[in-house]
C-alpha cells in the first residue's frame, strides 16, 4: 500500500511542470514594491558614489556637474522604481544571459547590472555608470537568444567604454568653454536676429552631440561584437539583430486589423475599411516633397542601422546571419510569448489604451482562445469610454500621424469617430463571440466592464462585489473602483 502511494506521488510530481506550462499566462503583478524600491535606491546611490563632483574648474562648472549627477540619479531611480519587472519567468531568463556574458568577459566591470523594464518600447540602453536597462518591448521582436546577447553586449560596451561619463564631460566642457561664452555674448550684443542666432547656436551644439553619440554607437558595436564572440552564442546573429532594429518601428503584421470581424453586429452595424488614398488633383504639377528628416532615418528609434550593419559585416568578415532566422528554441519562444502579453499589459498600465487595444487585436487571430487578450479588449474599451465621458480622451488616444503604422492609424480614426453611447454596441459585438472564458481576475474585471458599458447596473454591481471580495487589493481595484477624494483631501489638493 505504501509503495502504491509513493508511486502515485512520484507520478504527480512528474506531471506538475507540464500542468503548470498548460496554465494560461497572466501578466505579473505584485502588491509588494519593497524589492523594486530597494533596487532603485541601490542604483541611484551607485551613480552618486561614482560620479564625484570634480574639485577643479569654475564654481559654475561644478554646480552644473552636480545638477546633472542629481538629475541622472533621480532619473534612474524613477525609471527602476516605477518600471522594473521582477517577474519569476522572464527576468531570471534575461539575467542568466547577462551572467553568461559577464562570465565569458571577466574584464567587464564587476559592478555591471541588468534591469528588466516594463517599458513597451522595443529598446535597450545603458544608464548611470553600470546599469543596463532592457525593455520588455524588445524581446518579442527578436528571433533567438544570440540576438539578445548581442544587444546586451552592445550596452555593456557602452558601460565598459564609459560613454556616459565621456559624453557628460564633453557636454559640460562645451557649454562652459570660453568659445561658447564668447559666442553667446556676441549674439546678445548684436542688433538683429538674436533669437534666430541663439537657435542656430543651440542647433549646432545639438548636431555636434548627435555626432559624438553615433560615434559611440559604432564603438559599442565593435566592442559588443568582440564580447559576443567570446561567448558560446552565435556571433553571426549580431548582423541580424541590427537588421531587426532597422525595421523595429514597423508592426510585426503589416495587414489591416479585422475590425469588422470583432465589432460588427446588430448592436453596432458598421463596416470598417482602411482609409483610402487621397486622389491626386488634376492641378498637381509636382509631388509633395518630404523634408530632410522624413527622407533619412533620423526619426527612427534606432538610426544608422544600415551603416552599422556594414561595419559589423566587415568585422565578421562576411560571416553574418542575414534575413529571417530559423525558429528559436522552445524556451525562447515561450519568453517571446510571455513578453508580448507583458507588453500589452504595460501599454494598459501606462494608460495607453489605444496601444493595448491595437496589440491585443493584432494577436487575437493567432491566439483566438486566449482569454487574457479578450479581457484586455473589453477593459480597454471601458477605459476609453470613461475618458471620453470625462473629457480626457486626448490623453489616452494617440494623435494620427504619418509616423504611425497604417493599421494603427485606421484604429485611431475609428476611436476618434466614436460617440460616447456607441461604446455600448461596440463592446456588445465583441463580447458576443469573444467573452473571456477563464475564471480569473482579468476575466471577472472584463465582465464587469462589459456590463458597465451595456448599462446593466444590477449585473455590474454583482460582479463588482465579487471582484472586490475575491481579489481584494488586486490589480484593478483602484482603476475600476477609484475612491472619490474626501472634502478635506480635495481642499488640501
Amino acid at each position: 500500500m505504501f509503495r502504491l502511494v509513493l508511486l502515485v506521488c512520484l507520478a504527480a510530481l512528474h506531471f506538475l511542470p507540464a500542468a503548470a506550462q498548460d496554465q494560461p499566462y497572466l501578466p505579473y503583478y505584485s502588491r509588494d514594491t519593497a524589492q523594486v524600491y530597494q533596487l532603485a535606491v541601490a542604483h541611484r546611490n551607485a551613480i552618486k558614489d561614482h560620479l564625484v563632483v570634480p574639485k577643479t574648474g569654475s564654481s559654475e562648472y561644478r554646480d552644473h556637474y552636480r545638477k546633472i549627477v542629481k538629475e541622472t540619479s533621480d532619473e534612474v531611480f524613477n525609471s527602476i522604481r516605477y518600471s522594473a519587472l521582477l517577474d519569476p519567468t522572464v527576468e531570471p531568463y534575461v539575467q542568466q544571459v547577462f551572467r553568461r556574458i559577464l562570465a565569458a568577459n571577466p574584464q567587464l566591470p564587476a559592478t555591471a547590472k541588468l534591469v528588466l523594464s516594463r517599458n513597451p518600447q522595443p529598446n535597450a540602453h545603458a544608464v548611470g555608470t553600470s546599469t543596463v536597462m532592457l525593455n520588455i518591448g524588445l524581446l518579442p521582436r527578436l528571433e533567438n537568444e544570440s540576438q539578445l546577447a548581442f544587444i546586451l553586449c552592445h550596452e555593456l560596451a557602452h558601460v565598459a567604454c564609459r560613454h556616459m561619463q565621456t559624453s557628460m564631460q564633453e557636454h559640460l566642457l562645451a557649454v562652459h568653454s570660453k568659445e561658447m561664452k564668447r559666442e553667446y555674448r556676441r549674439i546678445l550684443n548684436s542688433e538683429y536676429n538674436i533669437s534666430s542666432q541663439i537657435k542656430a547656436l543651440a542647433l549646432g551644439f545639438s548636431l555636434n552631440s548627435n555626432y559624438h553619440h553615433r560615434r559611440y554607437e559604432r564603438q559599442a558595436d565593435s566592442l559588443g561584437y568582440v564580447l559576443l564572440s567570446r561567448t558560446s552564442y552565435d556571433a553571426s546573429q549580431a548582423y541580424r539583430a541590427l537588421e531587426l532594429l532597422d525595421t523595429i518601428d514597423q508592426p510585426e503584421t503589416a495587414g489591416p486589423l479585422p475590425l469588422s470581424a470583432y465589432f460588427n453586429c446588430a448592436e453596432f452595424p458598421r463596416t470598417f475599411a482602411a482609409a483610402e488614398n487621397k486622389p491626386k488633383s488634376i492641378f498637381t504639377v509636382k509631388a509633395a516633397e518630404k523634408t530632410v528628416l522624413e527622407t533619412t532615418d533620423t526619426l527612427k528609434s534606432h538610426p544608422d542601422c544600415a551603416k552599422r550593419m556594414r561595419f559589423v559585416r566587415t568585422l565578421a568578415r562576411d560571416q553574418v546571419a542575414a534575413g529571417p532566422q530559423a525558429a528559436s528554441t522552445p524556451e525562447f519562444a515561450r519568453i517571446r510569448h510571455i513578453s508580448r502579453l507583458e507588453v500589452i499589459q504595460s501599454w494598459f498600465d501606462y494608460d495607453c489604451y489605444d496601444h493595448a487595444l491595437f496589440d491585443a487585436l493584432l494577436l487575437l487571430p493567432q491566439q483566438p482562445q486566449n482569454s487574457y487578450l479578450r479581457s484586455v479588449v473589453l477593459l480597454s474599451l471601458y477605459e476609453l469610454q470613461q475618458h471620453l465621458q470625462g473629457h480626457t480622451y486626448n490623453e489616452v488616444v494617440s494623435t494620427i500621424s504619418p509616423r504611425n503604422s497604417a493599421p494603427f492609424n485606421d484604429l485611431l480614426r475609428v476611436l476618434y469617430d466614436l460617440r460616447h453611447d456607441e461604446f455600448k454596441g461596440l463592446s456588445a459585438c465583441f463580447a458576443q463571440a469573444n467573452e473571456p472564458g477563464q475564471a480569473d481576475e482579468y476575466a471577472l474585471a472584463a465582465r464587469y466592464a462589459a456590463m458597465a458599458l451595456a448599462a446593466e447596473p444590477a449585473t455590474a454591481a454583482s460582479l463588482k462585489a465579487q471582484l472586490q471580495k475575491q481579489y481584494a487589493g488586486g490589480r484593478f481595484e483602484k482603476l475600476l473602483f477609484p475612491v472619490p477624494p474626501t472634502k478635506a483631501g480635495a481642499a488640501r489638493h
